[in-house]
């Protein structure tokens, strides 16, 4: 009896103990993703942002305003039939709170660039957006095995198709992706660059949003939520918005 007394507390021990480790091993990395080792200049870098999508849920955009949020960036499609199901709803309810707008599409690498173009154009038609359309190019949860000849291909079709339209753009990706797909190609594009490191891309001054964290807690916005800066100060995000208008 003694004996499986003691292998009792003996397990109740161990399992206190790993519970303890485990709590702090969730806090000490729970931190490190909450900036991913960014500590952001915010007298640097005074305009910040929020992107979302359905996934956020319903947000109170009132409260993200006050906040010292200054931008949305609003997921409207994805390949050439999805559309986000929040799209307008977020649209109206953030224009309504003065925030500045953008829309972003997930560029899927087996679908053809011109229907994408189609799909994401439909979309935002009629809106008024405050910065370019933006092309989000990414592996992360993509089609595998397309070559990036083909891809490449069909961002180029996409491109196409938007700027006939009459649309600016803007692309989006991370540092696997702007190697891969963009560096040496598509110059003339406003890059948005998602990086955990600062600067964001060394050697680099070619970004014009970088997506710091997708930790971040912003006052209107159930869990976390994907935190951006412009790069510049107020005064060149003016000029940035009145040339994207």
């Amino acid at each position: 009896m003694k004996s499986v007394r003691a292998k009792v507390i003996t397990a109740a021990v161990i399992a206190a103990v790993a519970a303890t480790l485990a709590a702090g091993l969730y806090l000490v990395y729970g931190r490190e993703r909450g900036n991913h080792g960014v500590k952001l200049d915010t007298a640097r870098f005074p305009i910040r942002g929020i992107d979302i999508s359905a996934h956020n849920g319903t947000i109170d955009f009132d409260k993200v305003a006050d906040d010292d949020i200054e931008f949305v960036l609003i997921k409207a499609t994805e390949g050439g039939t999805f559309k986000d199901s929040r799209f307008h709803d977020n649209y109206r309810r953030a224009r309504d709170a003065g925030l500045r707008l953008g829309a972003y599409h997930f560029f899927r690498f087996d679908v053809d660039g011109e229907m994408q173009g189609l799909n994401f154009v439909h979309s935002v038609r009629g809106k008024r957006l405050d910065l370019p359309l933006i092309i989000d190019i990414e592996e992360y949860n993509n089609a595998r095995n397309v070559p990036t000849d083909t891809i490449i291909s069909r961002l180029g079709r996409m491109l196409s198709h938007v700027e006939r339209e009459g649309y600016r753009v803007m692309l989006y990706t991370n540092k696997n992706g702007l190697t891969r797909f963009l560096r040496g190609r598509f110059g003339g594009y406003p890059l948005w660059i998602c990086s955990f490191t600062d600067p964001p891309i060394a050697g680099e001054g070619r970004w014009t949003m970088w997506q710091y964290s997708h930790w971040g807690r912003v006052e209107g916005c159930n869990g976390v939520v994907d935190l951006n800066t412009f790069n510049g100060d107020s005064a060149a995000w003016r000029r940035h918005i009145a040339i994207t208008q």
